[in-house]
């Protein structure tokens, strides 16, 4: 046969079965829109030259892997939806006459037309939003507009490159189902029936214990970084019950129902009820997608509505001042300490004098933290905390004598020589007294004094566990730290002076001018810096950074959500035709069309809403750990994450309820087509 009688089928099944091809090619259409974005905004050298911009590129070159895996797997599993729906047309043909060879060649002829239309497409809305995306990149690195248009063969190329070799390896999965199997199972690759499957309450119990479980670690969890295996056993459980509770307790639930006569043997319970434990098994799987994938929409776009309404004060909260800067004390005793701060002072002066900027709010103070192990009556300093392989999770100790403390806040707290304050960030410390190595103190409860107090650029809103400690003086200070070099040698920390200080006036050029001056002037003076920074660099690291998490998090997020929605719209699109034979038969019998009608309605709303419900349960349980882990993101304002989440779930349950509407009319549709 000639080739354009094989083009010429392509484009009549295309046509033919555009309820099933047109979500299929609307979604490439997207996938490739969307990677071709990133990968041209982590390409883009305009960006370059912004503070920060480099940082954003990372993250989304970085994000750019995770997205294209996403979208294979994505694209994967809309193409066994398009098989199994159509292996009776292939079936049919082949029992016609034409054998698998020119069934290759019409499927090979289908998915080139559909990789043109979807890659032309999508590179080409790619390449229209990605100056509008650019523009928004910009705003939130609060960089000036740039007008004219860059347009780079890379990301073309990368995205050309990629999403062929997807389709020419799904083609190659198709042919290769089709060369398996014989007309008889073509034709009945779509309608094969499940055997009634048995109740497994062991298995059910099994689920909700896994379940009990996982909600049990999300909701105990108090780092989510130093508890990184926990939160990621955590998440197998939950997916592994949630596989198991639908395939089980699912079946369970539905056998229940037809044991109760008065329910089952009704018009509008009996079809639904029958229909879905005979095919449950199928089922199940499907359900328990959409609610592991509904999940992931509503925490993605949670994560985005919270970097969207809230403000952006983490710089605040990380950089006390216009500069920061840290020195480290090789050797501490008090005439060092006073030494080394009235150095610094005048190397600020010099400072001042050379650039012609003059600093306000000065304020210098020393410090010192380091790592420890949880022991019995307190900490247990241990060179265990600095293994890369380690189980252990470290807690961080910022100690400050209370000369110091004063010296921050104003406040004195009138502590004895073997008495302490503390406080923790994220479990307060219950002990009367607190032991570090060989040293015992008594624990003063003044929690509200130094609960908010901040010790150099660390906030007390942590994710890793952390304690602040205020000791009676310097000299015990210097006493912890010598216990820690005995213990940890080359890798002890050496008590630091903290430095800050305002600019008022200067732009953010000046600033940043004014730090490596100042940085050059404590070289030549020999200090020993630890570090050096401005607000102005900090704003664009942790702009990159939210801009990058933004980006790629709501990128994710409408990959996750289009799943969703493809998945069920080609579920219940599958269900329809299976369930149309027996919808007829039924009619034949005398069912009408308005019991038709309501039993397709009441099988509908038992599918779609099941997930639902199992995903509010889900984010419920892993709620607390979400709210712990949006600091990640530089979110410090974690009481906004509940309305966050509040308008995340209100836009998935407006976007389901949407898709509702729209498979139950196609389901009816599909259901009362005459054949």
């Amino acid at each position: 046969m000639h080739n354009g009688f094989y083009l010429k089928m392509a484009v009549q099944n295309i046509r033919k079965n555009q309820r099933l091809y047109l979500p299929f090619i609307i979604s490439s259409i997207g996938t490739i829109m969307m990677t071709f974005v990133i990968q041209a905004i982590s390409s883009n050298t305009g960006l370059t030259t912004i503070p920060g911009g480099n940082n954003l590129q990372t993250i989304l070159g970085m994000g750019y892997v995770i997205l294209i895996l996403f979208s294979g797997v994505f694209l994967f599993y809309m193409n066994s939806f398009l098989m199994k729906n159509r292996k009776k047309e292939f079936g049919i043909y082949n029992i016609l006459g034409m054998d698998k060879r020119h069934i290759t060649k019409m499927l090979a002829y289908e998915m080139t037309s559909i990789w043109f239309i979807s890659l032309s497409l999508g590179v080409l809305a790619g390449i229209l939003l990605n100056k509008v995306a650019i523009l928004l990149v910009r705003r939130m690195l609060n960089a000036e507009v740039a007008f004219g248009f860059e347009l780079s063969a890379e990301p073309i190329v990368w995205t050309a490159s990629f999403f062929t070799f997807i389709f020419v390896v799904i083609l190659v999965a198709n042919i290769f189902q089709i060369h398996l199997a014989n007309p008889i199972e073509l034709l009945r690759g779509s309608n094969v029936g499940e055997k009634e499957p048995k109740t497994k309450i062991i298995w059910t119990i099994l689920g909700l214990v896994l379940l009990g479980i996982g909600y049990y670690l999300a909701l105990t969890i108090q780092s989510p970084i130093m508890g990184m295996s926990l939160v990621f056993l955590a998440i197998l459980l939950v997916i592994f019950a949630t596989y198991l509770l639908f395939t089980t307790g699912t079946i369970t639930w539905l056998k229940l129902l037809k044991r109760n006569k008065n329910y089952y043997y009704q018009t509008k319970h009996f079809i639904p009820v029958s229909g879905m434990l005979y095919r449950m098994k199928k089922n199940a799987v499907g359900l328990a997608n959409i609610s592991i994938l509904s999940v992931g929409v509503i925490l993605m776009l949670s994560i985005v509505a919270g970097l969207y309404i809230s403000t952006n004060n983490s710089v605040d909260s990380q950089y006390p001042s216009d500069v920061v800067s840290e020195v480290s004390l090789e050797e501490f005793n008090q005439t060092n300490e006073q030494t080394t701060k009235e150095q610094i002072a005048s190397t600020i002066e010099k400072t001042e004098d050379e650039t012609g900027i003059q600093s306000e709010g000065r304020l210098s103070y020393t410090y010192l933290n380091f790592p420890v192990l949880r022991s019995k009556e307190g900490f247990e300093i241990n060179e265990e905390v600095y293994a890369v392989q380690s189980d252990v999770q470290p807690i961080l100790l910022n100690i400050i004598d209370q000369g110091n403390y004063e010296l921050i806040t104003g406040k004195k707290l009138n502590l004895k020589e073997n008495q302490v304050a503390i406080h923790g960030t994220i479990d307060p410390y219950k002990g009367k007294e607190l032991n570090i190595q060989e040293y015992t103190f008594d624990v003063v409860p003044t929690k509200e004094v130094i609960e908010e107090f901040v010790i150099g650029s660390e906030t007390t809103n942590q994710v890793q566990e952390s304690y602040y400690i205020v000791v009676s003086n310097s000299t015990i200070l210097n006493q912890l730290a010598d216990a820690q070099k005995e213990i940890l040698n080359d890798l002890a920390a050496n008590i630091g002076i903290f430095t800050e200080l305002d600019l008022p006036g200067a732009n953010a050029q000046q600033e940043i001018d004014f730090s490596e001056r100042l940085r050059n002037n404590f070289e030549e003076n020999e200090l020993i810096i630890r570090s050096m920074d401005t607000r102005v660099q900090a704003n664009g690291k942790i702009s990159a950074l939210r801009g990058g998490v933004l980006f790629l998090v709501l990128t994710i997020a409408l990959l996750l959500l289009m799943m969703t929605v493809l998945i069920i719209y080609y579920k219940q699109i599958s269900e329809a035709y299976d369930g149309k034979e027996r919808f007829n038969i039924m009619q034949k019998v005398g069912l009408s069309n308005q019991e038709i009608r309501r039993a397709i309605r009441s099988q509908i709303l038992s599918v779609f809403f099941l997930p639902v419900c199992v995903t509010g349960l889900h984010v419920l349980a892993v709620f607390p750990l979400m709210k712990k882990a949006m600091v990640l993101i530089m979110l410090n304002q974690v009481n906004l994450f509940p309305i966050s989440l509040l308008i995340a779930f209100v836009i998935y349950l407006l976007v389901y309820l949407l898709v509702y509407r729209l498979t139950a009319r196609t389901y009816y549709k599909i259901v009362q087509q005459k054949n």
